[in-house]
C-alpha cells in the first residue's frame, strides 16, 4: 500500500494517440498551469488523460515533480475554460496559469 504512489501510472490507461489536424497555426494557444494536490506520477497520468479527452488537445504534458501542466490546444474547439474544468473535475487545482 506505501509503495502505491511509485506504481500508480501503471493503472492509469495509457495516453490515447490520437490525429490532431491543424488547419491554421494561429489557432494554437499554450498555456502553462500550476496545479495543486498532485501526489505522485499518477496523478499526473490522471490529469493529462482527462483533459486529452477534450476536442482541439493538440498536446498535453503534466509533470508532478513541477506541479505543472503545459497544454497546446486549438482555441477555436476547445476553451481555456473548458481545460481547467477538466483538470478541476479530476480532483486537483489549477493554482495559476502562465
Amino acid at each position: 500500500m506505501l509503495t502505491f504512489t511509485n506504481y500508480a501510472h501503471l493503472f492509469q490507461p495509457s495516453k490515447n494517440q490520437k490525429e490532431v489536424i491543424v488547419i491554421n497555426a494561429l489557432d494554437i494557444q499554450t498555456v502553462l498551469s500550476d496545479i495543486k494536490g498532485m501526489t505522485c506520477n499518477g496523478c499526473a497520468s490522471h490529469v493529462e488523460n482527462d483533459v486529452n479527452k477534450l476536442p482541439g488537445i493538440v498536446s498535453i504534458n503534466v509533470s508532478y515533480e513541477e506541479a505543472t501542466a503545459k497544454v497546446d490546444f486549438n482555441q477555436i474547439k476547445v476553451s481555456l475554460a473548458q481545460i481547467k474544468e477538466a483538470i478541476n473535475h479530476s480532483g486537483y487545482k489549477i493554482r495559476a496559469i502562465k
